[in-house]
């Protein structure tokens, strides 16, 4: 009889520490998405939005030259609306040196900054911007994150 007692009580403390574990596991995953969640609200609520900025060069250099296709714009409406849109302001200002200027911003989401980030931001060993062509013109695309 002491021995099914024994038996009975090993089971159960281990069907208990296997409902613990789980809860553990479940309270720690919830923890996660709600944190996640909430560091997208607050990015969100923070006041600002990502901005996207080309800037047109005269010349290209020696960096790598990108030729923007028809379906380049389609996927990156804010990039189509600076450089061939709505929100292209052909007397931008100049930045550093004379043969670089600003032609125009657009608001983007937290989303496609980085998404224009990583397809037409600087090379991550070397940090150099690409030159992206259109018309003969060239661009570099910069955001910013508030």
């Amino acid at each position: 009889m002491e021995e099914g007692k024994k038996s009975g009580n090993r089971l159960r403390t281990a069907g208990f520490v296997i409902a613990c574990a789980l809860a553990g596991i479940v309270a720690v995953a919830l923890g996660l998405v709600l944190a996640d969640a909430l560091l997208i609200y607050a990015m969100e609520g923070s006041g600002g939005q990502p901005m996207l900025y080309v800037m047109e060069s005269a010349e290209p250099g020696e960096n790598v030259v990108i030729p923007l296709t028809e379906k380049d714009f389609a996927d990156h409406p804010a990039l189509d609306a600076v450089i061939r849109g709505e929100e292209r302001n052909p007397s931008a200002w100049e930045w550093g040196r004379s043969d670089r200027r600003f032609i125009g911003g657009a608001n983007v989401s937290y989303v496609e900054s980085r998404v224009l980030q990583d397809t037409y931001g600087p090379d991550r060993e070397t940090w150099v911007y690409p030159h992206l062509e259109y018309e003969g013109a060239y661009y570099l695309v910069v955001t910013t994150w508030p």
